[in-house]
């Protein structure tokens, strides 16, 4: 109410009614001479903004806004420069990718050729590691550049491993391996219930001599259980500063002022704990945090996955402004279903009745259709207002599913960042359904055609709003050769999808995703002019500043606006 009144007050003296601004009500900080894109209702431009305790409390020219300046008011001329609202990134797997810091044994196993030479990453990075500690290491060779032509076991790793829980991410998350360490701490071994077999998990596969697992684990749900278990004994004093360093070094130069991390259940304790300790720390968190709750993948019945909605430890949602827990995640696809048959509608009832927002993970077309289907009955039984469930991925819409999320105001969060990625065939190769034939992976265009609000996000593509508002744009792949061209969205929507409507997709559109009075004072400085500048030229533009309740956390040490960005894939 207070930031109201002040904002109120700073209007009367605008519009001239209040000839002068009491020492004690002037703002704080006065951001001058810019070309600052509000992203308001009107998408209005004006050329200042005053700052008062971490909030916005008056946009307008600069003489307006230096009309409010106080002695003690810090004066800040952004010299022509454009500035948008902070960026929100919907979806990035931070505290998944920080488990594994960034080091030089990680690129070599990718380079393995040969068991031996994998094993022989292993035992490297054991000898460096303190014993009882995780050892993962991702982005390994895929089967084919494998001399043996089979995936290491645990048989292979457990010599070298005696001490430490070991994961191998394998094939491009094809396989994951596990030592036997890893499989004790993920409850995995003969007895453990096999629906994989079914191909709806994934697979576990056994050693036909013993029947006891070998350690490879294959499809979705199954190596996720396989890293699941030892990422829980990941220690939390491991990953807080992990996951500091990843938001200073990582986010916060890509204009990223809050993010949702989708990473986080009862089982898996330590990363909220970490994001908590981050929080109550003297330095506070740097970025705004929102953690989606998971079912654990372990789910394999319905009454096992409603057991673990109920024993859930985030009644009430925490909320703060800088960390908040309450959306709840859950995969639906082939591959990754959280629980199997009917019991997803259960499963997705429970939560909707109880209130919460959920974010479903739907890639395959049947999983989009029955989704669907599911929440229209989760409506009729519970009716809601305003739920703002939200579906991602979601490559394949039919008329039906287009008619389904309008009428239950459900939204469509997608990752176009990743069509950078498609191949050149991709025409072809996503015909998948005779129903959908013209509707190829992340059809942004016929979403908002149909009447649904469109959010942008990062996922494990390429992180970097600025890229997905290239990308969304243009639609464009590594090749050059240009995707889906009538699925491009215009700038101002794009621009909307990654900062007032992802804001407003989250409950969070009271505090954030524009610039106006009563705001978070959350911005990003551009060292170039997005709405000037060859649309194909958007990804190049730097990053110079990023501003976090009134004050400067990134301020790029290059100020040459052609200088080279890079955009690493994060998840």
């Amino acid at each position: 109410m207070k930031y109201q009144a002040a904002a109120v007050f700073f209007l009367l003296i605008l519009a001239g009614c209040v000839a002068e601004v009491p020492d004690g009500l002037a703002p704080d900080l006065v951001l001058y001479n810019g070309k600052i894109v509000t992203v308001d209702e009107d998408f209005s431009i004006v050329q200042a903004v005053a700052i008062k305790e971490g909030r916005f409390i008056a946009v307008g020219s600069d003489a307006q806004i230096l009309s409010l300046a106080a002695a003690r008011t810090e004066k800040v001329d952004l010299e022509g420069k454009t500035v948008l609202p902070g960026f929100h990134d919907t979806h990035v797997h931070l505290a998944h990718r920080v488990s594994e810091p960034p080091e030089p044994l990680i690129q070599t196993l990718s380079a393995a050729g040969s068991i031996a030479e994998i094993v022989d990453v292993v035992r490297r990075k054991v000898a460096a590691t303190p014993p009882g500690e995780l050892i993962w290491i991702s982005r390994g060779p895929r089967l084919a550049q494998i001399e043996e032509k089979r995936w290491p076991t645990r048989y292979d790793l457990d010599p070298v491993s005696s001490e430490n829980p070991v994961v191998l991410g394998l094939g491009g998350d094809s396989a994951n391996v596990g030592n036997s360490l890893a499989l004790a701490a993920a409850g995995i071994d003969r007895n453990i219930p096999q629906p994989y077999r079914e191909g709806l998990f994934g697979e576990f596969l056994l050693d036909p001599a013993t029947g006891q697992p070998t350690g490879v684990a294959t499809g979705f749900a199954a190596f996720h259980r396989l890293r699941e278990g030892p990422l829980s004994i990941w220690p939390v004093e491991k990953l807080e500063p992990n996951i500091a360093r990843a938001l200073k070094e990582a986010i916060l130069p890509k204009g990223i002022t809050s993010l949702s991390d989708p990473l986080t259940s009862s089982e898996n304790q330590p990363t909220q704990h970490a994001y908590q300790r981050l929080a109550a720390s003297r330095e506070g968190l740097p970025v705004r945090i929102t953690l989606m709750v998971r079912i654990p993948v372990r789910a394999f019945s319905t009454e096992d996955s409603l057991e673990l909605i109920r024993s859930l430890l985030f009644e009430p949602p925490l909320r703060s402004d800088f960390l908040r827990i309450g959306t709840f995640k859950l995969s639906l696809d082939k591959g990754s279903y959280v629980v199997p048959g009917e019991g997803a509608t259960q499963v997705l009832m429970e939560g909707h009745r109880r209130g919460w927002q959920l974010y479903v993970h739907i890639r395959a077309p049947e999983a989009f259709d029955y989704a669907s289907r599911a929440l229209e009955t989760a409506f009729e039984l519970h009716p809601r207002q305003d739920a703002r469930h939200v579906f991602t991925h979601i490559p394949y819409p039919t008329e039906a599913n287009l008619a389904v999320m309008n009428r239950l105001g459900i939204i469509a969060d997608l990752q176009v960042a990743s069509i950078y990625h498609l191949a050149d065939d991709a025409e072809e190769n996503d015909s998948v359904n005779p129903e959908r034939p013209d509707r190829g992976p992340l059809p942004v265009a016929t979403y908002r055609d149909a009447g649904i609000p469109v959010i942008l996000s990062s996922d494990n593509s390429p992180l970097g709003p600025l890229f997905a508002v290239w990308e969304a744009v243009n639609r464009v792949r590594k090749s050059g050769k240009v995707y889906q061209p009538e699925e491009r969205l215009t700038l101002e929507e794009a621009l909307r999808a990654i900062t007032s409507t992802s804001a407003w997709a989250f409950f969070q559109d009271d505090v954030k995703g524009s610039i106006e009075a009563g705001k978070y004072a959350d911005l990003v400085v551009l060292g170039r002019d997005i709405l000037t500048v060859p649309q194909e030229e958007i990804r190049d533009i730097p990053v110079l500043m990023t501003m976090i309740g009134g004050k400067f956390v990134y301020i790029n040490p290059n100020k040459d606006p052609n200088q080279k960005v890079e955009y690493p894939n994060f998840g």
